[in-house]
């Protein structure tokens, strides 16, 4: 929590505000740069241990009022994603990497200290090289993995990011408003990023270069030694990536049932990106039993068993379906799981199992509700804690599987009390508004409000504070639990087959 400024301060930091609306503050108020430029590259390498190598160049510029004497940079966890390799240049020149702190559960990455070779003054510009190499792991909700035949990587997985002078007024680190992200691979990998792309190939190896931006979603990157099927189901073109060819009826069939999912989203929640529409299906290579597949921006990355079995199992349509949408709701930047305080990381589930329950119709919605307050209490039957919102993202505690499950129900008994043309409007309202950042608790009830025009902090309180599941909320929804069908047996925590 940030404490009182002295009234001096807070008087400066009020007149630099003021300034900044009527057309930015000309003196900075303490340490800090700013990123000029700014190249991402990625390369894959398959074999003989499939791993990828990041270089990361910047062109900087002093424009704090001090000189500097390190930066601080946060990059993919070491522990959990193989970091090896590490190695930083200023001017060309080679510098010493000190750890500052290792992620842990409430940490993104590692945080490293860059000490220059000499005292940066202020107004100067210099340049900046990182490089590193990672293979598969997963933190917080950031995964990445790398066989011989494919590479996926979530945001914070590979990305570095520099971070601001430790100072109350300490400000860098900030992308430039546009970005060259560069993949590069063997001749005949297809490869995907967000952002506008382009080929081209040399010497065995293809490079595909994206145009990024601040708007957009934060880096992630895909590619693999794929076949492209493509399909166009009401408008909609979604593409196909696997190992091997695969019968176009399944493939037509297939793009179908996403076709009307993804436009059912759209209407409901608007488009999470702009320009290319195109939905992708990669074809997933897990490196564990234990390791998913999920999401990234308006692709899917589809479990191996489903490609084998043809694309023709019910499902894998459910699964697709679902999967679909954590791109409009794994976050406004960033597509990934376990990344949200709950109650949000579970609002893309809400998402997906309201939008089955309208897709199968009659008492769907009831008895996906009357299911889940089943499993919310089985789960707190085993563990005793209290099930309170909100909980941190990853937490171990064993609450944690109820929480997330409490979640769910704490979205559909929002839609049942704002109404679900409200709610539905304040989260379209809502994305509109954070494109290219992540969005809160806080976001999504201001949104809510502003759409209802009545407050809603009590009811939220209710749910949040309340140990387990409202009894008026209970009663409504009350009545045997039948069996399952196969659609409702997925789970949104389920990533393979």
């Amino acid at each position: 929590m940030l404490r009182p400024l002295p009234y001096g301060l807070s008087a400066l930091a009020a007149i630099c505000a003021i300034a900044v609306i009527a057309g930015g503050c000309a003196v900075p108020l303490g340490p800090g740069y700013s990123i000029q430029k700014q190249t991402l590259e990625l390369r894959f390498l398959p074999s003989p241990q499939p791993r990828l190598t990041v270089h990361a160049s910047y062109d900087l510029k002093n424009s704090g009022n001090q000189p500097l004497r390190s930066i601080r940079v946060l990059l993919p966890a070491e522990s959990a994603f193989h970091r090896s390799a590490t190695s930083a240049q200023w001017n060309k020149q080679l510098l010493e990497v000190t750890v500052i702190s290792r992620a842990s559960t409430a940490d993104v990455g590692d945080a490293l200290e860059l000490r220059l070779p000499e005292p940066w003054a202020v107004k100067q510009n210099r340049s900046l090289v990182l490089d590193y190499e990672l293979s598969t792991g997963s933190h917080l909700g950031a995964f990445l993995s790398a066989s011989p035949e494919s590479f996926f990587a979530y945001p914070d997985s590979w990305n570095p990011a520099l971070l601001p002078p430790k100072h109350f007024f300490g400000s860098g680190g900030v992308p430039p408003k546009k970005w060259t992200l560069a993949i590069h691979v063997p001749a005949g990998y297809l490869a995907h990023a967000g952002g506008v792309g382009k080929r081209a190939g040399s010497r065995g190896e293809w490079t595909y270069s994206f145009e990024q931006g601040l708007r957009g979603f934060a880096p992630f990157a895909a590619a693999g030694k794929y076949v492209q099927t493509e399909a166009n189901a009401e408008g909609q073109r979604v593409l196909f990536w696997t190992f091997e060819p695969v019968d176009t009826s399944a493939v037509q069939s297939a793009a179908s049932s996403i076709a009307a999912r993804a436009r059912y989203y759209e209407t409901e929640y608007g488009s999470p990106v702009k320009g290319d529409r195109t939905i992708r299906l990669l074809e997933c290579v897990p490196p564990s039993a234990a390791f998913g597949c999920g999401a990234l921006p308006r692709t899917i990355l589809v479990h191996q068993n489903w490609v084998i079995r043809g694309l023709k199992d019910p499902g894998f349509l459910d699964d697709a379906n679902f999967e679909l949408a954590y791109t409009w709701f794994g976050g406004a930047s960033r597509v990934r799981f376990d990344e949200s305080p709950l109650p949000m990381d579970a609002l893309a589930a809400y998402a997906g199992w309201e939008a089955q329950a309208v897709s199968e119709g009659s008492s769907a919605r009831s008895a996906r509700i009357r299911k889940l307050i089943a499993d919310f209490d089985a789960r707190v039957s085993e563990c005793k804690a209290k099930v309170i919102l909100p909980l941190p993202a990853g937490s171990d505690d064993c609450s944690y599987p109820a929480a997330w499950t409490k979640s769910g129900l704490f979205f559909f008994a929002l839609e049942d009390e704002a109404g679900r043309t409200t709610l539905h409007s304040a989260l379209k309202q809502m994305l509109d508004a954070r494109e290219g950042r992540d969005f809160s608790l806080e976001d999504l009830m201001a949104a809510v409000d502003a759409e209802s025009g009545k407050p809603q902090g009590m009811f939220v309180r209710t749910w949040l504070k309340h140990a387990g599941i409202p009894e008026e909320f209970r009663a409504l929804y009350s009545g045997a639990v039948g069996a399952a069908s196969d659609s409702e047996v997925n789970s949104a925590k389920e990533h393979q087959p």
